[in-house]
């Protein structure tokens, strides 16, 4: 049974590329003991593009992956792979990746509070279409192909979706979002626990007698992470990486 450790650090959908670096500086925070952890959630799309089968996808993340290996030595580390971020089991030797299929991820708290947790990126329960798409664009022999297309058009397609997700609004709000949240809360048949989400970058914190659903905001958006913390309640805490600073 997992358990979720009081000051686990939550972190979603930064979108890393080469004009965003806020992730980069979390990671050198950690590193330098300038915020501290016991357990870090990285909730999917925490790159704008790495994919295990996709070579040109590799250089930018290197040092990334190299920093949460070395993150392992202080503390727990799950990556949960998102539509942005999969096939990533190649990558980590001490990360715990979890797929789109082990995904959601359930913890327990510890000090006996019996709370439970539900945690996932936010793309499964989807239509059956998009479902079906997303398990497509993981399957590897498409994707081998596509690598060596891309290698053979000099990188054309990665650079095409690198320049496609720099021009995405990653702070839009969606109208009705909540009515969205109580229908995906039903899905998880999470009957009181809490459901963890990124995906939509919504910021919305539901805690009702029989919802308990969060869905984080884009770590891109003003750097925020959250901190998960128990007396006399659960709850999460905003904090906001200020250079290299909380």
């Amino acid at each position: 049974m997992l358990t979720l450790k009081e000051g686990a650090f939550f972190v979603a959908d930064a979108h890393e590329n080469e004009d965003r670096r806020g992730f980069w500086n979390f990671l050198q925070a950690l590193e330098k003991g300038e915020i501290c952890t016991p357990q870090l959630f990285l909730m999917g799309d925490i790159f704008d593009l790495l994919v295990g089968e996709i070579s040109a996808s590799h250089t930018f993340a290197k040092p990334y992956i190299a920093s949460l290996e070395n993150l392992c030595e202080k503390m727990e580390v799950y990556y949960l792979e998102g539509n942005h971020d999969f096939n990533l089991s190649c990558f980590f030797q001490k990360v715990r990746v979890i797929p789109l299929q082990n995904q959601p991820l359930i913890l327990h708290t510890s000090k006996g509070k019996k709370e439970k947790f539900f945690l996932a990126h936010g793309d499964i329960f989807l239509n059956p279409f998009l479902q079906f798409l997303l398990k497509s664009l993981r399957n590897r022999f498409l994707l081998c192909f596509l690598n060596v297309l891309n290698f053979l058009t000099f990188s054309s397609i990665s650079k095409q979706i690198l320049a496609r997700q720099k021009r995405k609004n990653l702070f839009y709000k969606i109208e009705n979002f909540k009515i969205l949240a109580y229908k995906r809360y039903e899905k998880y048949q999470a009957k009181g626990a809490w459901v963890i989400e990124g995906h939509y970058h919504q910021n919305l914190f539901l805690k009702e007698e029989r919802v308990k659903y969060f869905n984080l905001p884009s770590f891109a958006y003003e750097r925020s992470f959250f901190v998960v913390k128990f007396a006399p309640e659960v709850k999460f805490e905003k904090q906001q990486l200020r250079g290299q600073n909380v």
